[in-house]
Parts: C-alpha cells; structure tokens; sequence
C-alpha cells in the first residue's frame, strides 16, 4: 500500500480563466490546487492552506504581485513557501525586480505545461518521508548491529 500526499500549488492570478485552465492541467499532473484571485486573498490562502508552491501573477488589480510577494515573504507563517512568478512582462529589470520583491525564480507567459511542471518540481521542498511515496510492506525495524572494540 503506497501513501502519497501529492503537493499543494496556490494560483493567485486575476483572470479566471487562466486560473482555471492552469488549475485544471496541474491537477492532471497529480497536484491539489488552491485558488486566489487577489493579493489580499492570496495572503489569506497562503496562512490557512500552508501550499507547498505558489504560483503568483504580477499584474492584479489592486494590490500587484511585487506586493503581495513581498507581502507573503514579511509574514512568518507563509516566508518559507516557495513562490513561482508568472507573467507577460519581461525582460532583465522584471527578473531583478521579481527576485528582489522575495520571488524564488519567474517564468514568462506563455509557457507550455511542461517547462512549468519543471519550475514546480525544481522549487519544491523536499519533504519528510510522509509526503513521499511509501511502501508500507517494506518498513520492517531492524535491530542495530553490535558493534564492540576490537583489540589490537
């Protein structure tokens, strides 16, 4: 019997339907989804769901994604989560930017789903045994072997 606890991406990006269609192909590929629409939401979900990745869009109404971003990173309970940037805009500067408001690494839209299934794996913690496939039949405690001094 094998126990998986498959990890948990948060979406934050305005437009539903691209949260849709991104939410929808990331559980294809066997990873829960949450959903947010807004920063302040995003804050909220990230500190009650705890996700294993965040998936975070730059440009919202409202607050955008530099704040929320450095927003996720000020808070204790949601600094460590992992965050993905995706958006249209480009180039060096938003790179730099992204990655001084608190971002772990940026991909640009469009992208296929592949190359963000790679993005996702390569941020991920890794986690304790728990979250990883296990074969309980194959747990067995083993005594420690003896171990005693030799002389010389």
């Amino acid at each position: 019997m094998a126990l998986y606890i498959a990890p948990k991406v948060l979406i934050v990006d305005d437009h539903d339907t691209f949260r849709s269609v991104l939410a929808k192909a990331l559980r294809l590929s066997r990873y829960r989804v949450v959903q947010a629409d807004n920063g302040p939401t995003c804050l909220f979900v990230a500190r009650q769901e705890q996700p294993d990745l965040i998936l975070l869009d730059l440009v919202m109404s409202g607050q955008d994604g530099f704040a929320t971003c450095r927003r996720l990173r000020a808070d204790p309970t949601t600094s460590h989560i992992p965050i993905l940037v995706v958006s249209a805009w480009s180039g060096p500067h938003v790179r730099m930017e992204v990655l001084a408001a608190g971002a772990n690494a940026f991909i640009e839209k469009p992208f296929s789903t592949s190359e963000l299934e790679k993005y996702i794996e390569a941020l991920l913690p890794r986690k304790a045994p728990a979250s990883i496939p296990l074969q309980l039949s194959h747990v067995m405690a083993r005594p420690a072997p003896s171990v005693s001094p030799q002389r010389a």
